[in-house]
């Protein structure tokens, strides 16, 4: 199985796009590389904590958005990132780095063969020296003094594509 773990914030919306309107562009952008590669999607968002783990249902309206146009254009939403913690000391936690809870979702997942994420964060870059999940991220702008860079855009395609069907090995994934 395909699977492309997806950002809202700097993907489907933006700085200067955050209307319905240029949100649904983007999703039709999104349909059409799940449609070319066969994948189905992870929401990896921020906002996932608005997600229902099981029934991904969510109450805030934005979002129900989203997800109902996913549902329009026959993308196939399977689920959400886990929310993990670390301990750091008794009673102390962290949250984990959102590659790090990517790679949780992998490992209880092994039905995944290939995946990618889109994402505007530049993946363990600055948080982290383990950089995980780089070389399966499409790294989409979320500001730019250019607004037609922002978001997710069909120069994307080809690098998705690249990412799932060429350079993602599954046995190369850090578990």
């Amino acid at each position: 199985m395909n699977v492309i773990f997806l950002d809202f914030d700097g993907v489907l919306n933006t700085y200067h796009y955050k209307n319905d309107i240029d949100i649904e562009r983007r999703i039709k952008i999104l349909s059409e590389i799940c449609k070319e590669t066969d994948s189905k999607i992870v929401v990896s968002t921020s906002h996932k904590e608005c997600i229902d783990e099981v029934t991904l249902q969510t109450s805030v309206e934005w979002i129900r958005n989203i997800l109902n146009l996913f549902k329009k254009y026959g993308i196939d939403c399977i689920g959400r990132t886990p929310t993990v913690a670390k301990e750091l000391r008794p009673g102390v936690f962290t949250p984990i780095w959102k590659e790090d809870e990517i790679l949780e979702y992998l490992h209880n997942h092994p039905e995944i063969e290939h995946y990618c994420v889109i994402d505007d964060d530049d993946l363990g870059a600055s948080r982290s020296d383990l950089n995980k999940v780089r070389d399966h991220l499409v790294k989409t702008i979320n500001y730019s003094e250019n607004i037609e860079e922002e978001g997710l855009l069909y120069k994307h395609k080809e690098e998705v594509k690249n990412i799932l069907m060429l350079n993602n090995n599954f046995n190369s994934k850090i578990r």
